[in-house]
């Protein structure tokens, strides 16, 4: 099912909708379902695109599926039929008892697909809730969704670096998300005061600001926070970059400039902090960036992957002859050999070789550089960092001591760039999406530099929301 907002009989363009992506414990479906009893007067109708695939699992006899067989049953579906389809079944269900009389909202969307069909509706935003994996492995063990920490790094892991068409894609939901909330908080499940001034803040701070767009309401004290303007700053630079992967962006402000002002404070003026330095991920001036590079035209770390490949006769592991013999899932070409990107259409294809031998997943055990093993290979991606462009362009004459001195990035800063922030001084770092390096985080701490993931409106939404 391919659906199209023209194929819905009651849901229209003026309906607004509230889209709410996150990873497994971070709160999202707690927000999500909690909003519309504390919206109120204003008032929204509450879904799960999960809900969907329990409903298939039940007229199968299946009660109670897990994580991993709602993963498994998601990405069969939207492999064959297509990545829209789960939620146009929910769309289609939600027209058919439709009344229009409030808004929407759309829990647990985990594919791109999903996204793209709700931003056919002018008044859909997408929310991501954060939190870091340990705050959400413990929530999700005490609920008794995994029975230990390893069987929620498995599921964990899976539910984000799926990257192809079909699978979970959490991480690029949040990516394409509108805002994001931090949810880092140990809010009790049962209803009490802390839950519901929590869930008021979220209301009051972001969804009130939609409602007046969707009301042709202006609001004098709704202003964007210095966060939220220096974010948009840094995403605006990462429109700069041609890297086939990640585009970041990065800022370096001097905050003793501008103190950060509340968003409920209305008598003060605001300015901007100074900016220092900016950057974005590109190869260095004079190089050729790896698309247009005449010799491979694709990411090198990905040339570089299917070069080692070629050199793997044999299973490291037992010794049994590789035969490779896979189908892209998109045009259905057939391949020979270790592949990043299908030759015929050129969609990046999600490798999958096990061993007739030992049954081990070769590719993903003994290739460098593995979704499965990131790090490895970093240092041989041609591009500079965002962070290390901010970084060499800080002038040392300019008179400013690194004490007051913030970087914005919009992926949280690798172990490499991390390195050289803590020498450069710089007091504090704010990022928006979080990376898988957990060395990343230990060396900032350790070099006692304030890290926190940015929350607020992001720039997909900022001119929309700030009128």
């Amino acid at each position: 099912m391919n659906i199209e907002a023209t194929t819905l009989e009651n849901i229209d363009a003026s309906t607004l909708m509230l889209g709410f992506t996150g990873s497994i414990g971070s709160g999202c479906s707690y927000i999500s379902k909690m909003l519309p009893i504390i919206s109120l007067p204003k008032k929204y109708k509450y879904y799960k695109v999960s809900d969907v695939i329990k409903s298939i699992f039940l007229e199968e006899g299946v009660t109670n599926p897990n994580v991993p067989q709602l993963q498994d049953k998601g990405n069969e579906l939207r492999r064959n039929n297509n990545s829209s389809y789960l939620i146009g079944l929910l769309l289609s269900k939600i027209d058919s008892e439709w009344d229009g009389d409030c808004g929407i909202i759309i829990d647990g969307i985990k594919n791109e697909g999903e996204v793209n069909i709700l931003r056919q509706f002018p008044y859909f935003f997408l929310f991501s809730v954060q939190a870091s994996k340990e705050t959400r492995s413990e929530r999700a063990i005490k609920a008794g969704r995994f029975s230990n920490h390893s069987e929620f790094d498995a599921a964990d892991l899976r539910d984000q670096l799926e990257e192809y068409e079909y699978g979970q894609q959490v991480s690029r939901c949040s990516y394409l998300s509108d805002i994001i909330i931090n949810n880092e908080a140990n809010i009790p499940a049962a209803a009490n005061e802390e839950n519901e001034k929590f869930l008021r803040t979220v209301y009051h701070k972001y969804v009130k600001l939609i409602e007046n767009l969707h009301e042709s309401k202006k609001s004098l004290d709704s202003i964007p926070t210095i966060d939220e303007m220096c974010m948009t700053i840094a995403y605006a630079l990462s429109k700069s970059s041609r890297c086939l992967k990640r585009k970041v962006g990065c800022i370096i402000v001097d905050v003793e400039i501008a103190e950060h002002v509340p968003r409920d404070d209305t008598h003060k003026t605001k300015c901007l902090p100074f900016l220092v330095s900016s950057g974005y991920n590109e190869v260095p001036l004079g190089s050729s960036p790896c698309v247009l590079n005449p010799e491979y035209q694709k990411c090198y770390r990905d040339y570089l992957q299917e070069e080692f490949a070629k050199t793997l006769k044999h299973c490291p592991a037992c010794g049994e002859e590789i035969i490779i013999d896979v189908e892209c899932p998109f045009c259905h070409e057939k391949h020979h050999e270790f592949l990043k990107n299908c030759k015929r259409c050129h969609k990046e294809i999600d490798f999958i070789f096990t061993c007739n031998g030992c049954g081990k997943r070769i590719f993903d055990t003994y290739l460098p550089g593995s979704k499965r093993e990131s790090g490895k290979l970093l240092d041989m991606c041609r591009a500079l960092h965002a962070e290390e462009t901010a970084l060499l362009k800080l002038r040392k004459d300019s008179g400013r001591t690194n004490n007051n001195l913030v970087l914005y990035a919009t992926t949280q800063p690798c172990n490499l760039c991390s390195n050289k922030i803590v020498l450069s001084g710089i007091k504090k770092v704010i990022y928006s999406e979080p990376y898988s390096m957990k060395e990343s985080s230990e060396i900032l701490k350790s070099g006692r530099i304030e890290v926190t993931q940015f929350e607020g409106v992001k720039s997909s939404a900022f001119f929309r929301l700030y009128q």
